[in-house]
């Protein structure tokens, strides 16, 4: 989005590209030097500059860098890269260039005069086609300008390889699910798809689908490994064993227990979300199961999504199971998966109210939703939208992207589901991490619920409700403040250094309530009066959630009452969301704390209906849930009440929402600010004031949604319509 909102998180190498990806090459500076970059400084200057702790490499005047890059046969390219400028002029631009020789340079991507404030961060980027030799590419940056002023930074170049789908194996062949021998794939998505033309199953599938004991992958490949999680621990490519209830509705197979399945399991909990069951085709009475799947990391947000298949008879007997892990959503680890799994079959409906529950509470959940369209659709309705524009790949880079979508004229126009061996079939059902959107909601729309039903409940203290925290620090921080990230505790100001901290670290990674509360209380000094400086720390979420249910239980006089299930779950019931919304991540001991700042598992749909609620002032029926005054606070609505500056003067954090000032890039004549919920890693939820939505959940660490807005703004313009 600008500058220092993208890059002061950095750029990690992600891998979810619609076709097997490999990075080629991932340059972001962080380091402080810029090994392997040869160049000319010309007039001009070249040099590594930082600030507020990222690092870019600056050209000045006629200055240019290249770096080669070995480019493998039969791979097509993609190549990107940021560019920040001031003091262009006239013709002067910032380029990228690739060439093959030396000699000819071909132009990839530029920014010139008019995208040159010194702060906003323009990707640029385009791609090559595949050729069939080996062959080393060079990769240029240059600053195209006639004086000393003109300066261009740079910063997250990349360079991907794309393997055509054609080579992955097409379909998941009735004999490998009894072979031993190992497995031949990766597979195409299209293997775990029921075909087109394919005959509805003729046998339901109702029972326990039973893996007994933890299993070791055939193939495991790790893609990227940011924080040496292979070091610390030997169980990354084994799956948990898991025992889960299953039942067919037609076509539809229904996963009764849904939501992250919590296990004695040290790295991995299993998700099953509703697939599909059809004829084999065999002519034996085979039938076919597919499910997708995911692994969410203990203790933590990050999702490896997969696809699971098996073969059945109505009789109870089952083949081995097939699952594949190709994608995901997590900025620091990522890898390949495949596995044969030894399962077993227990037939037998549960119990037939529960069964009818089931499945009454999944057609319900189907039929709330927004009606799904392809992205192309919008251009059909509006064909003055550039559909190139949402989801561009200039703002995130198509193998970061798990999903996205504009929510307009009350229809989810959905983008692509990208994986690395094919598109998502099942993506209306992908489970996708919160991260920090949950200090929106759980946070935020929180504590607006507890305002509504308790007035006054903002400016209750921190110190009162959490014992832990002495009244030295906490004694005059209200609920407010601790959600606006203006305690006035903090260690540093500058922005990440809390956040990045090793005692962050650490609270994140204790797993009781005891352990996280004592840290989150104790981590930073006093340094200035509450409300007057933002500073970013999940800790200060983690409190308020803490404070929040212990007000919750004093005022109703609940002993159990919870912050999230007693202030949020009939929210989402009322708004029929899906069972994954209905669960939060907790601690693991007999407190069971919500994390209140991250740990949510929402659908795509869930995010973006989650977003309208907000958009239709927090009503439902005609029944106003939350405080009205904290809810125009959060969404901008309030000119005098904007919030504090976070980062720098364009961006603003209020209520938990984050808000950017995009007045001058659409063209307003004033300012128009524009509140998201945000996730680590690269996800957003940007609530645009016409009533639209754009969300996107991706993990390169790229949070940037100026150009989808702008289009949404050219289907109904809000600039009038925003105080």
């Amino acid at each position: 989005m600008i500058r220092t909102a993208i890059v002061t998180l950095g750029l990690l190498a992600g891998l979810n590209a619609p076709a097997m990806a490999q990075t080629l090459m991932s340059e972001d500076f962080q380091d402080g030097n810029a090994e392997g970059w040869r160049g000319d400084a010309g007039r001009g200057e070249i040099r590594i500059t930082e600030y507020a702790g990222n690092f870019s490499l600056r050209l000045q005047r006629n200055a240019w860098v290249a770096a080669a890059v070995q480019i493998p046969a039969g791979q097509a390219i993609r190549i990107s890269a940021d560019f920040a400028a001031e003091g262009l002029e006239g013709d002067d631009a910032c380029q990228l260039e690739t060439s093959f020789d030396g000699q000819d340079w071909t132009g990839i991507g530029r920014i010139e005069d008019g995208q040159d404030d010194g702060v906003t961060l323009t990707s640029v980027g385009g791609d090559l086609p595949a050729a069939e030799m080996e062959r080393a590419m060079l990769v240029r940056l240059r600053a195209a300008g006639n004086a000393a002023n003109d300066t261009c930074w740079v910063d997250n170049i990349r360079v991907t390889g794309q393997t055509p789908l054609a080579a992955l194996t097409p379909a998941l062949a009735a004999q490998t699910l009894f072979a031993v021998a190992p497995l031949s794939g990766p597979y195409s998505t299209s293997a775990f798809a029921a075909p087109d033309d394919v005959a509805s199953s003729s046998a339901s599938l109702n029972g326990r689908l039973v893996l007994a004991t933890a299993h070791r992958a055939d193939r495991f490949a790790l893609l990227l490994d940011e924080f040496d999680a292979a070091s610390r621990a030997d169980r990354l490519d084994e799956l948990p064993a898991f025992a889960i209830d299953l039942l067919s509705d037609g076509q539809d197979l229904i996963p009764v227990q849904r939501g992250p399945q919590q296990g004695d399991h040290p790295e991995w909990e299993w998700i099953f979300q509703p697939g599909r069951i059809w004829d084999g085709g065999d002519g034996e009475g085979w039938m076919r199961a597919a499910l997708p799947v995911a692994l969410q990391e203990r203790n933590a947000n990050c999702v490896q999504n997969g696809l699971m298949s098996f073969l059945y008879r109505e009789s109870g007997e089952i083949s081995q199971a097939v699952v594949q892990f190709g994608a995901q959503t997590c900025a620091y680890l990522q890898f390949d998966l495949l596995a044969r799994l030894p399962v077993s079959f227990e037939p037998g409906e549960a119990a037939a109210v529960v069964a009818g529950a089931v499945r009454q509470a999944w057609r319900s959940e189907r039929a709330a939703r927004l009606p799904r369209s392809p992205l192309g659709d919008l251009a059909l309705a509006h064909p003055q939208v550039d559909l190139a524009e949402i989801g561009s790949p200039l703002e995130v880079t198509p193998e970061n992207m798990t999903a996205f979508a504009l929510v307009a004229d009350g229809r989810f126009f959905a983008g692509d589901c990208p994986t690395r061996q094919g598109p998502d079939p099942y993506c209306d059902v992908t489970p996708l991490p919160s991260y920090s959107v949950a200090k929106s909601v759980v946070g935020g729309i929180g504590l607006m619920r507890l305002e509504q039903l308790y007035p006054g409940a903002r400016q209750a203290l921190i110190a009162d409700y959490v014992p832990q925290c002495t009244a030295a620090r906490w004694g005059d921080v209200t609920f407010e403040q601790a959600l606006d990230m203006a305690t006035g505790n903090y260690t540093s100001d500058v922005y990440d250094l809390d956040e990045a901290s090793a005692p962050t670290w650490d609270f994140l990674t204790v797993e009781t309530h005891a352990e996280k509360v004592a840290r989150a209380c104790a981590m930073h000094p006093r340094q200035a009066e509450p409300g007057s400086t933002w500073v970013y720390h999940t800790t200060d979420t983690y409190l308020l959630g803490t404070a929040m249910q212990a007000y919750l239980r004093q005022q109703s006089g609940v002993a159990d009452a919870d912050v999230y299930d007693t202030l949020l779950v009939p929210i989402w019931q009322a708004l029929s969301l899906s069972p994954l919304a209905m669960q939060t991540r907790r601690t693991r001991d007999a407190e069971a704390q919500a994390f209140t700042g991250w740990g949510l598992t929402l659908s795509a749909d869930d995010m973006a209906r989650m977003a309208l609620f907000l958009q239709a002032d927090g009503v439902i029926d005609g029944e106003a849930w939350l405080d009205q005054g904290l809810l125009a606070a959060a969404l901008q609505r309030n000119p005098d009440d904007r919030g504090l500056p976070s980062i720098e003067d364009n961006l603003r954090y209020r209520a938990g929402f984050w808000a950017y000032n995009a007045g001058h890039y659409l063209g307003c004549d004033h300012d128009v600010w524009i509140p998201t919920m945000s996730g680590y890693g690269g996800i957003s939820v940007t609530l645009i004031p016409n009533g639209h939505v754009y969300l996107y959940a991706s993990d390169g660490r790229e949070f940037s949604w100026r150009r989808a807005v702008a289009q949404s703004n050219a289907i109904q313009p809000f600039c009038e319509a925003v105080p």
